[in-house]
């Protein structure tokens, strides 16, 4: 099976199942985004249904239009209520691409979130802060994508390394599928700019970002250091994308599968592990063992079909680059 990953994208161009009795009232802090809060008793008012994905412990609400109202509405108070000295890189979003900021902007941030009001909020002004500091406040208000509208004009040569990429695959439950190869990083530190590789990382999040199940159901990633030097490793580089996932970038993280670690991988972990803080350190799954091995767990554990697995893993998809104009 082979899929293109096109990098011509233009500005407009859009692109278990097991129901449980676990209700929820519907209180400005609208659901619990962790696990922990999964078993949190309902109230008698306002009951909204929500799916439990029960492999990864996720809680997807049902979305009814009158909810999904409700929660925006809320959403507006509670950022209204944050003192503008915080929240100066959300003010001049709104200001400078009104479009970027719209309901549709919003209500990514309440599905990541699970629904909850504080945490979706706070989402969005630390989003805009981080994407401030990424990307320079020229070229942080443009919409990201490719070509002249975009902010990756300068971004060419990272876009081509392709330490990360969407796969446009789905596991079998319909979350999206993310590939990542640290091994494709320079050796040479200086050879590259960090913030430009991190720019990569949120071009590619936000590919997968338009997809509205991706967002209620997440992603799930494939990261592959089988062939990793420690000379690559970059920890500025590191804590600089951890920042970004972590309470910035509206993308659920549904599993961080890392399949094949090297042995060189246990002096890196420990520091990824300390810079994805305790939360995301919880997605954690280590895959190890022959090629055969990890694609059967990764297809019979995981609803990962190894059609869907990139060939640089022993699978049948072949990712490719298009050059990039």
């Amino acid at each position: 099976m082979k899929t293109m990953f096109l990098f011509k994208r233009k500005a407009n161009q859009g692109k278990k199942k097991l129901l449980k009795k676990n209700y929820q009232s519907q209180t400005s802090k609208g659901f619990q985004s962790n696990a922990e809060n999964m078993e949190q008793s309902a109230t008698e008012s306002s009951f909204q249904r929500t799916v439990d994905d029960e492999l990864y412990g996720q809680i997807i609400p049902e979305e009814s239009p009158q909810f999904v109202e409700s929660k925006l509405n809320e959403l507006q108070i509670e950022l209204d209520k944050i003192q503008n000295a915080e929240k100066a890189d959300w003010t001049m979003a709104m200001a400078n691409c009104p479009q970027l900021c719209d309901d549709k902007f919003k209500l990514m941030f309440l599905r990541c979130e699970g629904f909850n009001i504080d945490l979706a909020a706070k989402r969005i002004v630390k989003y805009w802060a981080t994407r401030v500091k990424i990307f320079g406040e020229s070229k942080a208000f443009l919409p990201l994508v490719l070509g002249e509208d975009g902010p990756f004009k300068d971004d060419n040569e990272s876009l081509k390394i392709g330490f990360i990429r969407f796969t446009n695959k789905k596991d079998s439950a319909g979350r999206s599928i993310m590939f990542g190869d640290p091994s494709r990083l320079p050796i040479d530190h200086s050879s590259y700019e960090n913030e430009s590789i991190c720019r990569s990382l949120w071009y590619c999040m936000h590919v997968a970002l338009e997809d509205e199940t991706t967002q209620r159901k997440g992603a799930v990633f494939l990261l592959f250091p089988k062939h990793v030097k420690f000379a690559q490793f970059n920890r500025k580089l590191a804590k600089m994308n951890a920042e970004s996932i972590k309470g910035c970038i509206p993308i659920r993280l549904s599993a961080l599968h890392v399949c094949h670690p090297p042995l060189v991988f246990d002096l890196i972990f420990p520091i990824i592990k300390v810079l994805m803080g305790a939360h995301l350190k919880k997605k954690i799954r280590v895959n190890s063992g022959n090629e055969g091995k990890v694609l059967d767990e990764l297809e019979n554990k995981y609803g990962i079909p190894r059609e869907k697995v990139p060939t640089e893993m022993g699978g049948g998809l072949v990712l490719e680059h298009e050059e990039i104009s």
